[in-house]
């Protein structure tokens, strides 16, 4: 019967990279230099964060199942013009957006950092994390080039043991293919877009996969990009983002965004059966009739 359940209850093994305090939330704005959110008929299931002096305008009608949080006092950062709007907050001076912010933004250094397998993304591609240049339990590959549509889709197939880093070194993307994650969650995978300082002259991402269109488009993963303008549109995310440097940041035109849930442990599941079993077994002991 062990045997059965070692084989039904796959063990997951701990993140290699982390997100930090990026953990607490599906986006966190940099808000360099003043600049807004500008979010406008989407959903977003998470918690919403943003830094230093940033913005953010809600024009609706849209629904944030989570808190909204500034780093910054309260001078006039947010403005709600749709009465239909569902959220919680704002909440000011939360310290816990410049601490994700600074967690992120350090990962964001480090992975760029590591040495990965080339890869050039054109059209639908399949990367094996068993490919990928180790580093402890990271998986790093290079994105040498990315050439996409909405019919593409990004298969990731995971090896059991290492997460999955996709580094994107200088190089721009409009990421509007499907993604496919075979043993790995999303929090599993970050696409890291490397490049540029102090929130500027980062490369762009754009994530656009018609998912309003074509509910059942989806692309899973976290994406940082702490340095380049990011806009979110028309997309089915499974994942978080963040960054958008000292631009604006567009969460606009039906997107459904959910945070990834945490996989349950599958030694704490066996856990539970082993002590269910032996329960049982003792209930049949106490139950059993003295000779």
């Amino acid at each position: 019967a062990l045997g059965v359940l070692f084989g039904l209850l796959p063990l997951h093994r701990a993140s290699a990279f982390s997100i930090g305090g990026g953990s607490d939330y599906a986006i966190l704005f940099e808000g360099g230099g003043g600049n807004t959110m500008q979010v406008t008929n989407v959903t977003v299931n998470g918690n919403v964060g943003v830094g230093n002096t940033g913005n953010l305008t809600d024009s609706g009608p849209s629904t944030i199942n989570g808190r909204i949080d500034f780093s910054a006092s309260n001078t006039g950062q947010f403005s709600n013009n749709n009465a239909a709007n569902v959220f919680t907050g704002p909440f000011y001076n939360v310290a816990a957006v410049t601490n994700a912010l600074n967690d992120v933004n350090s990962l964001n250094t480090s992975l760029g950092g590591e040495s990965g397998t080339d890869v050039n993304i054109n059209g639908s591609t399949t990367i094996n994390a068993s490919a990928g240049m180790f580093h402890g339990s990271d998986s790093v590959f290079n994105v040498t080039g990315f050439n996409t549509t909405n019919g593409d889709t990004l298969t990731i197939n995971g090896d059991g043991v290492h997460d999955v880093v996709l580094n994107f070194n200088g190089l721009s993307a409009n990421f509007n293919n499907q993604v496919m994650l075979n043993g790995l969650t999303s929090d599993h995978v970050l696409y890291n877009f490397v490049g540029g300082s102090n929130l500027t002259g980062g490369p762009t991402l754009q994530i656009n996969d018609n998912g309003h269109n074509n509910p059942g488009n989806l692309v899973q993963g976290d994406f940082l990009d702490p340095n380049g303008a990011i806009s979110i549109t028309n997309t089915n995310l499974l994942g978080r983002v963040f960054g958008g440097d000292t631009h604006d940041i567009q969460v606009v035109s039906g997107d459904t965004i959910n945070v990834p849930e945490a996989p349950t442990s599958g030694l704490l599941i066996l856990g539970s059966v082993l002590s269910y079993l032996g329960l049982r077994r003792l209930s049949r002991i106490k139950a059993s009739p003295r000779l």
